[in-house]
């Protein structure tokens, strides 16, 4: 069978091993240990199983109670069909909102740019601000489920559960998932966007692994208790800053007193200020689902399915077509989903080299009227050829530098780009050491290389350019860059001339703070032929990327692939993105080190 077939097949059981997941090994650990304190605390009042006492809250009746197994076989199919679908439908949503955000600030009110970047303690608030607009955005979503006919009948999918387990949280109809991938998307965007242009890309949150502190330690602290029978609740005032356990097992009682109440999911502001809040004070004995009638349409697999549909087409007649009121539930749904969709489909195409910027283009008259012109910076670009895992080619970092180094010449104005220099070191030849382990690749030594670079140096000083900027685009060459800047800069200091080694363009671009506040992990993010190789190469050469290898490389073996990270999460617009962050983070060097030559 197929390697892509079976990755697919086994993709739902990943959950359990994903740190950003809700139901990550470790936060079910920590569930079933504060469960087991609880029963060793009070057996009798923390562990029952819907008013039948006796029955523990892990209890084979639980388990392998028909809705449960429901559960179980609806979370392996609906996880292969948002892989497959739903989470391709909004894959790049957040970014390109983002990007749009950014750009439209930045027309309206240029000089708030980056006025916030630096500032202290921005780490902290951006750590809250973004626990709380995705919070915001799950209550919104969570609200109109409840409040509007066409959305209850799929949200019933969910409460329809006579028994909780921690994979009850799965157990939502796809349309469910439309609405909440949607709006989280763009008010996600909306905050990334506006944090973007404040801070300068300098965007920062706490974060473990990927996951927002406040939200790592919201499901340490029981997260999975709230589908289950283990009641815990955190008291009057606690509740009232953040959803207890017990707070939303009442969400999910089939009592009319707990209909429509404790919507949030972190926080519990929103319940207070929109009058949905119960605490309850006391435990409560709890009946799970929608009551008999409404629990046998849903008691098989299927139903989980069809029966919204049933409901719906049941519940239609030709009179409401002449009642506008019958149209709000459809008319807000699509108002989310549709831009949502839109957004993330917009149609990117690679990326066109500058013109009139590199060198090896231009004849000797042209260089030498552009010098007499005022045309005194020139580039260096520095690549290598290097084996970049099954699906990229070895050239890419000498595609992408050459791209790069072009867009920032056009930002700088009077700026030229020499040829880029694709023999670098990439490690010992005999015996073969690094990525020369790799057929295709090819070496030079440290010193070889600061040679050539010392030479092409020379050359541009001999011709009149008193600024030579080196950018590489491989972490190889930083070191003799550096080394090789520092030396000329000293040795030319009484010239007026000075040689830069930009070191931001490659380790402060803010491409890890923006890939992780969209979600990625580090993992998923890799250090070589991951998301950000990839995705760059495919914006500048779509071409040199074999989509059939495209695919999750951050659990295999470095040295028999070549690649780490999750390359299958790459694309042209991201690419476009983080490119846009290496031009930006290396003009900003340059234009600072031409003010104070």
């Amino acid at each position: 069978m197929n390697l892509n077939i079976i990755d697919f097949l086994i993709s739902p059981f990943t959950q359990f091993f994903t740190v950003t997941e809700r139901v990550y090994w470790v936060y079910l650990l920590s569930a079933f240990w504060i469960a087991y304190v609880l029963f060793i605390l009070n057996k009798y009042n923390y562990l029952q199983f819907s008013g039948q006492t006796g029955v523990s809250g892990l209890s084979k009746t639980i388990l392998w109670h028909p809705s449960a197994i429901n559960d179980y076989l609806f979370f392996y199919t609906d996880m292969l069909f948002r892989g497959a679908f739903i989470v391709t439908l909004f894959s790049s949503l957040s970014m390109v909102v983002s990007g749009l955000i950014e750009a439209k600030l930045q027309a309206l009110t240029p000089s708030f740019n980056g006025r916030l970047e630096g500032l202290y303690g921005m780490t902290v608030l951006m750590t809250l601000v973004f626990a709380l607009v995705a919070d915001v955005s799950l209550y919104i979503c969570h609200f109109l489920q409840h409040k509007i006919p066409l959305l209850w009948e799929f949200h019933k999918v969910h409460h329809s559960a006579q028994v909780m387990t921690p994979i009850t949280v799965f157990r939502m109809h796809p349309v469910d998932n439309l609405l909440v991938f949607s709006l989280g998307g763009l008010l996600s965007g909306l905050a990334l966007g506006c944090a973007n242009f404040l801070m300068g890309h300098g965007v920062g949150y706490y974060n473990i692994a990927g996951v927002n502190v406040i939200l790592m330690l919201f499901y340490l602290l029981g997260y999975n208790l709230r589908h289950s029978h283990v009641w815990w609740s955190w008291g009057p005032y606690i509740s009232r800053v953040f959803i207890s356990p017990a707070q939303h097992q009442i969400h999910h009682s089939a009592a009319p007193e707990h209909f429509n109440k404790n919507l949030g999911f972190t926080f519990a502001c929103w319940d207070e200020w929109f009058g949905t809040l119960y605490i309850p004070k006391q435990k409560e004995i709890i009946s799970f689902g929608l009551g008999e009638v409404e629990n046998k349409k849903f008691s098989t697999y299927w139903s989980l399915y069809l029966m919204p549909f049933i409901n719906v087409f049941k519940g239609f007649s030709l009179k409401m077509l002449g009642e506008p009121k019958r149209y709000v539930s459809l008319l807000v749904f699509l108002s989310i989903v549709v831009p949502a969709i839109y957004l993330n489909t917009i149609q990117v195409k690679p990326l066109i080299l500058p013109v009139s910027v590199y060198l090896e283009d231009m004849t000797w008259q042209e260089v030498k009227d552009a010098l007499e012109n005022g045309t005194t910076t020139v580039l260096v670009p520095t690549g290598g050829t290097e084996q970049n895992g099954p699906h990229v080619i070895l050239g890419k970092h000498n595609y992408i530098v050459k791209y790069t180094a072009g867009k920032i010449a056009e930002k700088l104005g009077k700026t030229l780009v020499a040829p880029v220099m694709n023999y670098v070191p990439e490690g010992g030849i005999t015996p073969a050491d690094g990525h020369m382990k790799f057929s295709g690749t090819l070496s030079i030594s440290e010193g070889e290389f600061e040679a050539v670079l010392e030479s092409t140096i020379r050359s541009l000083k001999q011709h009149g350019f008193t600024t030579i900027a080196l950018i590489g685009d491989s972490g190889g060459n930083q070191a003799g860059q550096e080394k090789v800047a520092e030396y000329l800069t000293r040795l030319w200091k009484d010239e007026g001339l000075r040689v830069l080694n930009v070191n931001k363009y490659y380790d402060s671009n803010y491409q890890t703070n923006y890939l992780l506040t969209n979600g990625y992990s580090l993992q998923q993010i890799g250090e070589h032929a991951g998301i950000r190789d990839t995705s760059e190469l495919m914006a500048v050469l779509p071409e040199g990327v074999r989509s059939q290898f495209k695919m999750d490389h951050s659990q295999t073996n470095f040295m028999v692939t070549g690649a780490d990270g999750d390359a299958s999460e790459a694309s042209i617009f991201l690419g476009q993105t983080l490119l846009d962050l290496k031009i930006e983070a290396a003009t900003k060097q340059i234009r600072a080190a031409l003010v104070f030559q």
